[in-house]
């Protein structure tokens, strides 16, 4: 099989003055020749794989496009680094144009398109010119004859894709063209954006915390469709032009509904988003109850390799065999293999099923960007050639990159390279998008396709009538382009609300949902109303959702359209959602929450339910609440089992009959354990006179004694901190992370806890770091001495911190480690596990460690010695001092305007702002510095070679 060196093609001038590109990872290590790497390969029968280019003609591809004439252009990023650096500005990133003219799998000719750019991540072509991703901006180089030499400079069609200053990853990325004529994209989670054409004020950009937008090239309007995920890589669309796309963790795959907010691991940028949807897939590629790590390498084959995956392709044409028509691939990064996903219809979208994984490799630097159908049917795959983790934290292989087309048996001619691949073909859905584009169609004969026999032409008849209509984002009905808001037509309007009474697709149904964020507030209501009455979609996993984000903004404009929707509405999701926006307005406005409970005894079990549950929901952490003056008759007929939600919600109205049931109740030793705890919780949030007294009493009973502690921890008196820690031992294991929390949050608590540890009653190691700085966090001088004379020292600068890094490193060298008993390792890690999970346990203050780049040692020795070096937003300690003289201290969860939760090592706990009488928020990490200067020698090692291992092993018998 040939390849032909193409780099003596290039210019000299430019040869000349490009960066002298390096590599930075550490050694010589070098990968397998093109030749080799191509020989691991491993493909279905049938199949076969040619080198279509590999170093030095392409390096570092990060990602590829097609145009018109079948030439793949490649996007080369040299500019990225490793994470002390993140990036080299020194070095440049460049566009190279390859074809294969012959069509025998290798390309003959590179050009090069431009290379003075830099933080390159994506490429495509179209529209008079090539566009870039190149964070914080897209750029546009025009080449209006086509004769790949920029007519100028490049133009700023976008900006405000912001480069994390505590992150080296999630960059925006993906351009791509999609059946509409829009350039959509991604961004990831860890760089939210602030959207807007060069020159937008702040107040009139679109914020974005991950997910899907898209950029009109005509209209220079922008969009963001969907919130959340933590960073897609890839997407693609199918033959009814359906979006999925591809996200590296907390689920993989997702299905584009605009509009949509997604699961993620930070808090959503709008609070009215109650509950957000998850990943669209059945499964996941590696094993969630353990270690993604278990799963790399290709060794858990039934998974299907790991969670990282990049790139995405629905292949649509024929050259590979039937089969994989219409099948979704992806890359798997740790699996080196692509992944491949069966796209099923469920209810009004879809879910994804595991197919058999192809295209193995058993090359270790296999690290494969990008995947996509070429101009004869045949795939692609971008090869970025690196070893280390992800993000090539240990540094980057910059001089090797492959690219491997694969074809079944032998290709025929190529074929025009449009993109998406959806639009070949002459369907009647290629041929409204064709026209679309071509600016030949009308509203009239869109109209006309909303009575199509198709339910996709239908979908697409909708989105097409709206297009022009601007997207609600979070704020206002802002438009984002000139004269936006003169879009809206009424006759439109009232075309789709006929179709919501009467259409019979969900499909149709859900386009119908997203569309709901295009309409001025006043139109929304008749909208979702006629959408809720659709009994058959109660049950929906993406309907009831899809509504009521767009009906978030009437809790302001209009709460009895809300009130109107929820009398209509068939879903209990939805229901209860509205039901809890209300409620949470209720000392301001009771009007519409009245009205909601008004008259309905005729409504279904179900939906009464829901009402009780969403204002459980917008009452959690109240501590009293008017009563609605429509409470004691919708409580006339109770529904079925919804006897513990009235008796909460009477007694959070201060109803002293709820109130006695519920006291009867928590004291009486032949009710359940659990009806018990619900009664004690209920009457912590009620705070009654008498709650020290009850607490007292259920002290000593097993299995409400830890919750009755957490009761008296709110009286500030020294005898019950003197009595918590005396009876520390007769609390459950479980109870006990609790107690610590509770005899810290005082300081006369925490002088007999530090009293009881000097004993040798109270083990020191059952007092982590994270409570060691709470204390002192106390500011009591005397508290602090005494901390560090039982404790230890907790030092908020660890001195030289580079030179205590290198010590440590130079120590801790690769036969040390192996040296290490990982057992011991794992049991000093409980002074970690104490703020973080690893392998599904932990407490939940700081990030997962599980899927950190913990293999490495600089990352570990970094993040443990200088912890505050760099510090996530999400995981910044609040320090919360209330009236009652406790001061608690962890992570804000999420607020709105009467409560504010905050994330503690043992649980979450929700208070009212006005109990608040402080609130600091710390810069520097909850983790302290100085954290190993405690430790001997060995057990620094054990510690650190249990971190950098890349499974579970068992504790110390």
């Amino acid at each position: 099989m040939r390849f032909i060196p193409l780099l003596l093609a290039l210019p000299c001038a430019l040869l000349a003055d490009f960066p002298k590109v390096y590599n930075s990872d550490p050694g010589d290590a070098q990968p397998p020749t093109p030749q080799q790497a191509l020989a691991k390969l491993k493909l279905p029968v049938g199949f076969q794989a040619t080198l279509f280019a590999a170093e030095p003609d392409v390096q570092n591809p990060v990602a590829m496009a097609w145009d018109s004439k079948g030439r793949m252009w490649v996007a080369e990023n040299y500019t990225y680094a490793e994470r002390s650096k993140r990036f080299d500005l020194a070095l440049r990133d460049r566009v190279i144009i390859l074809e294969d003219k012959d069509n025998d799998g290798v390309a003959e000719t590179r050009k090069v398109f431009t290379d003075d750019v830099q933080m390159l991540t994506s490429v495509e072509v179209g529209h008079g010119g090539t566009w870039l991703m190149c964070p914080p901006q897209v750029l546009f180089i025009p080449d209006a004859n086509g004769d790949d030499i920029p007519d100028g400079p490049p133009q700023v069609m976008l900006d405000g894709f912001t480069v994390a200053k505590d992150n080296y990853h999630n960059f925006a990325n993906g351009l791509r063209w999609g059946p509409d004529g829009w350039l959509y994209g991604r961004c990831g989670h860890s760089c939210p954006a602030s959207l807007g054409v060069p020159g937008t004020p702040e107040a009139e950009r679109i914020p974005m915390k991950g997910g899907i937008w898209r950029f009109h090239p005509q209209r220079k309007t922008v969009e963001v469709l969907t919130h959340g995920t933590t960073n897609p890589w890839g997407h693609d669309w199918d033959k009814n032009g359906e979006m999925f796309f591809i996200n590296t963790v907390t689920g993989h795959l997702w299905h584009l509904m605009p509009g949509a907010h997604l699961h993620d691991t930070s808090p959503s940028l709008n609070p009215g988003v109650y509950q957000r949807l998850d990943t669209i897939a059945d499964h996941y590629h590696f094993d969630t109850s353990g270690s993604w790590q278990e799963s790399r390498d290709g060794k858990a084959n039934d998974l299907g390799g790991g969670h990282a995956h990049i790139g995405m392709m629905i292949y649509q044409a024929d050259q590979w065999p039937n089969e994989y028509r219409d099948k979704l691939f992806t890359l798997n990064m740790h699996g080196r293999r692509a992944n491949v996903e069966r796209l099923e219809r469920l209810g009004s979208g879809y879910v994804g099923k595991h197919e058999p994984d192809v295209f193995l490799t058993e090359d270790e630097w296999f690290r494969g960007i990008e995947i996509s159908t070429g101009p004869d049917g045949s795939g692609y795959l971008l090869d970025w050639s690196d070893t280390g983790e992800c993000h090539d934290s240990t540094g980057v292989h910059r001089t090797s990159g492959r690219i491997f087309k694969i074809s079944y048996e032998k290709p025929s001619a190529r074929q025009p390279a449009l993109y998406p691949r959806c639009l070949i073909g002459e369907g009647k859905l290629q041929t409204i998008w064709k026209q679309y584009q071509a600016g030949q169609t009308t509203p009239a004969m869109l109209l006309s396709h909303l009575k199509d026999g198709n339910e996709y032409v239908r979908a697409w008849a909708i989105r097409l009538l709206t297009d022009h209509w601007p997207l609600d984002t979070l704020k206002s009905q802002r438009p984002t382009g000139a004269d936006a808001a003169t879009a809206f037509d009424e006759s439109i309007y009232t075309s789709l609300v006929h179709l919501a009474k009467t259409e019979p697709s969900s499909a149709v149904r859900l386009t119908l949902a997203s569309t709901l964020q295009r309409l001025p507030l006043q139109h929304r209501a008749l909208l979702a109303s006629a959408l809720v009455k659709h009994k058959e979609d109660a049950q929906d996993k993406f309907l009831p959702s899809l509504v009521w984000y767009g009906l978030i903004p009437l809790g302001n404009s209009d709460p009895q359209a809300l009130v109107t929707v929820a009398k209509d509405s068939q879903w209990p999701d939805t229901t209860r959602w509205i039901t809890r926006n209300l409620a949470s307005r209720l000392e301001k406005n009771a009007t519409p929450l009245n009205a909601l409970l008004k008259n309905t005894s005729k409504q279904p079990d179900a939906h009464r339910i829901a009402i009780l549950q969403g204002m459980s929901e917008a009452f959690q952490g109240w501590r009293k609440a008017p009563k609605p003056e429509a409470w004691d008759s919708f409580i006339s007929q109770p529904p079925q089992g919804s006897e513990k939600a009235i008796r909460e919600l009477s007694t959070l109205f201060g109803d002293g009959r709820a109130l006695d049931e519920v006291k009867a109740l928590a004291l009486d030793d032949q009710a359940p354990l659990e009806n018990r705890l619900e009664a004690l919780k209920t009457l912590l949030d009620a705070r009654p006179a008498d709650l020290r007294a009850l607490c007292e009493k259920l002290l000593d009973v097993r299995g409400l004694n830890g919750l009755a502690a957490k009761g008296l921890a709110q009286f500030d008196d020294p005898a019950i901190g003197q009595k918590l820690a005396s009876n520390y031992r007769k609390f459950s294991q479980e109870d006990r992370p609790g107690i610590i929390a509770a005899l810290v949050s005082r300081p006369s608590f925490a002088k007999v806890l530090l009293d009881q540890v000097g004993a040798g009653k109270i083990p020191r190691s059952e007092l982590s770091a994270f409570h060691a700085r709470q204390i002192r966090g106390l500011n009591d001088k005397s508290l602090t001495k005494k901390l560090t004379e039982v404790w230890g020292e907790l030092r908020d600068s660890a001195g030289d911190k580079t030179k205590l890094i290198e010590d440590l490193k130079a120590k801790l060298s690769p036969d040390v480690l192996a040296k290490a008993d990982l057992s011991k390792g794992r049991a000093m890690y409980q002074i970690c596990a104490a703020c973080h999970v690893m392998y599904g346990e932990g407490g939940k203050v700081g990030p997962d460690l599980t899927g950190s780049g913990r293999a490495n040692l600089d990352y570990l020795l970094e993040n443990i010695v200088d912890p505050s070096g760099v510090v996530s937003a999400d995981y910044r300690m609040s320090m919360l001092t209330l009236k009652d003289g406790r001061v608690l201290s962890g992570v804000i969860a999420r607020q709105n305007d009467r409560t504010l939760t905050l994330r503690l090592m043992t649980e979450e706990t929700t208070v009212e702002k006005s109990e608040i009488t402080k609130q600091d928020t710390s810069p520097v990490s909850m983790m302290p510095e100085g954290l190993l200067m405690a430790f001997q020698p060995d057990q620094i090692r054990d510690l650190i070679a249990y971190l950098m291992h890349p499974s579970q092993v068992p504790l110390p018998k």
